[in-house]
C-alpha cells in the first residue's frame, strides 16, 4: 500500500475517532436509553395495546353511551344490542407508527449540533400527536359501526375512513417533528 492510500485512510479514521470522542457519554445514553426503550415497547406490545384499547374504550363511552370497555387488547362496545368491537392489533397500534420518529431521533442524538432536549422534546410531541391520531382512528372505526351497523361501518371505516386518518395524522406528525426540531434549535442557539 502506497503511502498516499494510507493518508486518506488515517485521516478519516481520525476524524471518526474525534467525532466519537466529541459525541459524549450524555448522548451515547440518551441515544441508547431511546433505542432500548422502543425495543422494550415493542416487545411487550401487549401492554401498550392494552392501554390503547382502554383508552379507545374511555373515548367511544364518551363518544355514545355504549357501556364500552377493554378486555385484554380488545375495545368492546354494544350496537343495537349486540357486543361488537375492535382489536388493537400489533398493526394497529401507535408503537409501530413511532419507529421513523425514533429512528431519526436516534440518529440525531449523536449529532452534536442538534441540541439533544430539542431533539428529545420533537420525539415526545411527536408521539403524542401519532398516539392521539391513531385514537382518532379508532374512534372513526367504532362510529361506522355505531352508526351504519357492523359489516358496513367496520368496511367503510377501517379500511378507507381509518387510512385517511392513520396518513394526515402521520404527516402532521411528522411535519411537528421537524418543525420543532428546526425552530427549536434556532431557539437554542440564540440563547
Amino acid at each position: 500500500m502506497s503511502a498516499a492510500a494510507a493518508a486518506p485512510r488515517a485521516a478519516r479514521a481520525a476524524r471518526v475517532a474525534g467525532t466519537l470522542r466529541g459525541i459524549g457519554p450524555v448522548r451515547c445514553a440518551l441515544t441508547a436509553g431511546l433505542l432500548v426503550a422502543t425495543v422494550v415497547l415493542l416487545t411487550h406490545d401487549r401492554a401498550v395495546r392494552h392501554a390503547e384499547a382502554c383508552a379507545s374504550a374511555l373515548l367511544v363511552r364518551t363518544a355514545w353511551d355504549s357501556g364500552a370497555r377493554c378486555v385484554a387488547d380488545n375495545t368492546l362496545y354494544r350496537v343495537d344490542g349486540l357486543l361488537v368491537g375492535h382489536t388493537v392489533t400489533i398493526g394497529c397500534s401507535a408503537v409501530v407508527l413511532l419507529v421513523p420518529f425514533v429512528a431519526v431521533a436516534a440518529l440525531l442524538l449523536p449529532v452534536r449540533r442538534m441540541p439533544a432536549v430539542v431533539t428529545l422534546g420533537a420525539l415526545g410531541f411527536a408521539a403524542l400527536v401519532v398516539a392521539a391520531v391513531n385514537q382518532l382512528r379508532l374512534l372513526t372505526i367504532a362510529s361506522g359501526v355505531h352508526f351504519w351497523g357492523l359489516e358496513r361501518g367496520y368496511g367503510l371505516t377501517h379500511v378507507l375512513g381509518g387510512s385517511i386518518v392513520s396518513t394526515v395524522g402521520i404527516v402532521l406528525g411528522g411535519l411537528t417533528f421537524l418543525v420543532l426540531l428546526t425552530r427549536g434549535a434556532q431557539v437554542v442557539r440564540r440563547g
